[in-house]
């Protein structure tokens, strides 16, 4: 089975589990094309994603940190994170979680490999990743405050400064 996350389809999508995580927004998972569970979360109008990652759906919702789904079960834990959630990027079965302050870094079960120092003040954002090392933009002074750094993703310490 294939497994998607996406905005609900006109479809009928009465007949299946129906996770609610707060109101305003609403996510549906699939398998291949069929609906296997709606989730609704709080509503922001900003920072917030969905992805499949290995046996997850996963959900990043500005301060509620993210939620992971059990694609087999449906069981959902939140993780939190510090300040608000921003991104996502995934490389080598890693899902990097970016948030306004710092990164976490968690495998394929999501279990926390690292958490980087504190980065920023109001938002990281990925440039690009190349071998072991992640290019990122830090706002440390908000507006305008933009730096360059890399962090190793052996650790997530800073590398350097660009």
């Amino acid at each position: 089975m294939k497994y998607h996350i996406d905005d609900p389809e006109e479809r009928s999508i009465e007949n299946i589990k129906k996770i609610a995580l707060g109101t305003g927004k609403t996510y549906c998972i699939y398998s291949d094309d069929d609906p296997v569970a709606l989730v609704e979360i709080n509503a922001y109008g900003y920072f917030t994603d969905a992805i499949i990652f290995n046996d997850y759906a996963i959900i990043g919702n500005y301060y509620e940190g993210i939620y992971a789904i059990s694609l087999s079960d449906l069981n959902v834990r939140n993780i939190k994170i510090k300040g608000y959630f921003g991104y996502f990027e995934i490389d080598k079965d890693v899902l990097y979680v970016l948030g306004c302050e710092n990164i976490v870094a968690f495998n394929h079960d999501l279990e926390q490999l690292w958490e980087s120092d504190d980065l920023a003040v109001d938002g990281v954002i990925c440039e690009g990743i190349e071998d072991d090392t992640m290019m990122i933009s830090c706002e440390r002074d908000p507006p305008g405050g933009w730096i360059g750094r890399t962090i190793s993703l052996i650790d997530g310490r800073i590398i350097g400064i660009c």
